[in-house]
């Protein structure tokens, strides 16, 4: 997917950023981010971002509130040398940014940001009735084994299968 200049994100529909490391997806995150909490006046709670690894969903935390914390200290700043903040600029002043991510600053432990594993076990867990999921129910992250115990299960059909045609 090309993303685009985060600045110009079409924010009507979910937002899927794939691409190679180091190419820039944390960073257009940060601002999408940004941009949700500015445009849509959403709270940290109602932004979802999920990602494959804890280390990167620390990543992302970690980034999320410094670009916050950087545009809360820097905004006159910004609007002048980055783009992304200039855009934000013609439709924001300072006294309507401020509180908006002075608040979400302070709710960021609240932030929907999760592994795909741990997403998937908190939707289980907190819909624990309607889908019929026990509510200590487990997940493995490790899934090795369970590789494993496959790849035995099919070499298995296929030596039985190659015993089949044997005279």
């Amino acid at each position: 997917m090309t993303l685009g200049h985060p600045a110009f994100v079409s924010l009507d529909a979910p937002t899927l950023v794939e691409a190679s490391a180091g190419t820039g997806k944390t960073y257009n995150i940060t601002r999408i981010y940004i941009r949700l909490l500015l445009e849509r006046q959403l709270d940290v709670k109602n932004i979802l971002v999920m990602t494959f690894t804890r280390a990167a969903t620390e990543e992302l935390r970690g980034r999320i509130a410094r670009e916050i914390r950087n545009a809360l200290n820097n905004w006159g700043q910004l609007i002048t040398e980055d783009g992304f903040f200039a855009a934000l600029a013609e439709r924001f002043q300072l006294h309507d940014v401020y509180p908006v991510l002075h608040n979400a600053l302070l709710s960021l432990d609240e932030a929907a940001i999760f592994t795909i594993h741990s997403f998937c076990k908190r939707v289980l867990t907190q819909q624990a009735f309607s889908s019929g999921v026990p509510f200590n129910m487990q997940m493995e992250a490790d899934t090795m084994e369970i590789e494993l115990e496959a790849v035995r299960d099919w070499y298995r059909s296929l030596a039985s299968q190659a015993q089949e045609y044997e005279i």
